[in-house]
């Protein structure tokens, strides 16, 4: 990019500087947006690499100096040909005031009217190609060569009725002039208008006088038309300041709205970063529809509002990038979640594969998504994988489900039957009813929980009606307990839950016996001491608390054998 300025520099160096002076300036303002990019980039990187905004130094490049030095080059050039045109527009002055002294002299002349015309019209020719002058010496020297040329024409009294003509004709075209000049207020492109207002007023001057009686009135009505339209042009710059001014409030609310959407995003997640690239984007047409500001302000605001979208897209940018590092990580984990799945799909061990599976779930839990593109792939592997299972596991039971209506009409008679016992039943008669129940067999799983509670709320409530001590009652009702355990759709795990709690309390129990017994050790020599009795009773209490929890522990144990054996058959 800087080469090819360079190239068109010195390109422009061949041409002359007062006609490029302004595509020269647009290259050093292009060169110089460049190269404050190159600054800001390098800047940012030493400050990222731990250095010192302060201490940071850009020294300039090849390309740099060679610009610098074509830039001085052409201003010597230009300053060379402002210095010539200077000398030009003083030598064209000159002749013009030499010109305008020569038509004074010619309207003295009255022996010969016809050499003064002819001599008129050649310095009148001469005056138009007499080059430029100085814009502040035009206005005095034109106007002494249109008074010099009415003096003439007026002092002369020649060719009366030629000059009669020639004053209606110019009466004429000024009022045609004066006619433009109005309709060039309808203009809307006011440099189109600017343009034509110069040549208007330079045509203007090379009209030839008018009427005396007319002269007053004409002027008045070209000076009231050439002022409207340079009050509507003062007035369009007017407005376009104040255009600017709104610009510039306009973008400074945008800034402060970016700014904010910056401090909107701590601790944001990545449908948040999302939202707010969105809001970013936004603001950015809105900047680039809104217009330009006042010259002194545009470049600096432009560079905050540049420097705060590059600041929001550098913190998602960082931002994504830490997310990728725990997408990995969450993918992995992910992966081996669905081989261990896939695995499982086709096992037939419907129990204990079905409860790997659920925590293999509650695993996959533990790591949500969270916007992960990969995430819906994974996941629909994962399920796959699960629902292979599951189906099948549905499948199989629905089969053996229909198997099971006929135990289902067993234990619905069983269950008529033992509602219309009330507490005169024996005992050893319930224990057949319980042992008939269980031997009936499983039931569809849909009917299980509703029969099995119906029945052993019926058996507990004989229960407690009976004439039986209350350790045999306890065990009877333990039993029921577990057999109620046994018939719930999650059994296996009810039961496995009560063997551990039971074990646990059969542990502090055998602590407790451990410890009496190192207490007793210290009374070995004090036979008959009260607290050695005392000690010996609690030994004692707590051996027939472990007897009984072990008729309990045996009786749970029977039916996660009987759960077990049912599982091996069934599969």
């Amino acid at each position: 990019m800087k080469t090819e300025l360079i190239a068109k520099l010195e390109e422009l160096l061949t041409k002359d500087a007062g006609e490029v002076a302004n595509e020269v300036r647009a290259l050093q303002k292009e060169y110089q947006k460049f190269w404050t990019l190159e600054f800001e980039k390098a800047k940012l990187a030493y400050v990222e690499g731990g250095g010192k905004a302060k201490e940071f130094e850009y020294p300039k490049q090849e390309e740099d100096i060679a610009f610098e030095s074509l830039s001085e080059k052409f201003s010597k050039l230009k300053k060379e040909n402002e210095a010539k045109q200077v000398a030009e527009q003083s030598k064209n002055l000159s002749i013009r005031q030499e010109i305008v002294s020569k038509i004074k002299d010619l309207s003295k002349l009255s022996d010969n009217v016809g050499v003064a015309i002819k001599m008129l019209q050649g310095l009148q020719t001469q005056w138009k190609e007499t080059g430029a002058v100085s814009s502040h010496k035009y206005k005095d020297v034109q106007a002494e060569y249109s008074k010099a040329i009415e003096d003439f024409y007026y002092n002369l009294k020649i060719y009366r009725d030629l000059q009669e003509h020639d004053l209606k004709r110019n009466f004429e075209n000024k009022t045609e002039l004066i006619e433009k000049l109005k309709a060039v207020i309808n203009i809307n492109n006011i440099k189109e208008a600017e343009r034509l207002i110069k040549i208007y007023r330079n045509e203007w001057e090379e009209i030839g006088p008018v009427p005396n009686e007319k002269w007053e009135a004409t002027k008045q009505s070209y000076k009231t038309a050439l002022d409207d339209v340079y009050s509507k042009i003062k007035t369009h710059y007017n407005g376009l300041e104040e255009k600017k001014e709104n610009n510039l409030k306009s973008k400074l609310v945008l800034i402060e709205k970016a700014k904010e959407i910056i401090a909107s995003m701590e601790n944001a997640g990545i449908k948040k970063w999302n939202d707010g690239t969105d809001q970013i984007i936004a603001l950015q047409a809105e900047w680039k529809g809104a217009g330009r500001t006042t010259e002194k302000d545009n470049e600096k605001i432009w560079a905050e509002f540049r420097g705060i979208c590059d600041s929001f897209f550098e913190k998602k940018k960082e931002f994504f990038a830490t997310m990728n590092e725990k997408f990995a990580a969450a993918r992995k984990f992910k992966n081996d979640l669905i081989t261990k799945a896939e695995a499982l799909q086709t096992s037939t061990d419907w129990q204990k594969t079905g409860l790997a599976l659920i925590k293999l779930q509650d695993e996959w839990k533990k790591y949500p998504g969270n916007g992960d593109k990969e995430e819906p792939h994974l996941f629909q592997k994962f399920r796959k994988a699960c629902n292979t299972f599951f189906d099948a596991k549905k499948a199989h039971f629905e089969g053996v489900d229909a198997s099971f209506e006929d135990n289902l009409k067993v234990k619905e008679e069983i269950l008529s039957k033992l509602n219309t016992y009330n507490e005169s039943i024996g005992r050893e008669e319930l224990r057949a009813i319980a042992a008939e129940w269980n031997n009936a067999g499983m039931v569809p799983m849909k009917d299980k929980k509703r029969i099995n509670e119906a029945f052993y709320a019926k058996l507990d409530e004989l229960y407690d009606k009976m004439n039986i001590n209350k350790e045999e009652k306890a065990t009877l009702q333990f039993k029921t307990k577990i057999e109620r355990m046994a018939g719930s759709e999650n059994g296996f795990d009810l039961l496995r839950k009560e063997s551990e709690f039971l074990k646990k309390i059969s542990d502090e129990i055998n602590n407790n016996i451990r410890t009496y017994d190192n207490n007793l050790g210290f009374f070995k020599h004090s036979k008959g001491s009260p607290l050695m009795k005392e000690f010996e009773n609690k030994i004692e209490l707590e051996k027939a608390k472990l007897a009984e929890l072990k008729i309990k522990r045996d009786l749970v144990s029977e039916e996660l054998n009987k759960i077990r054996e049912t599982t091996k058959s069934n599969a």
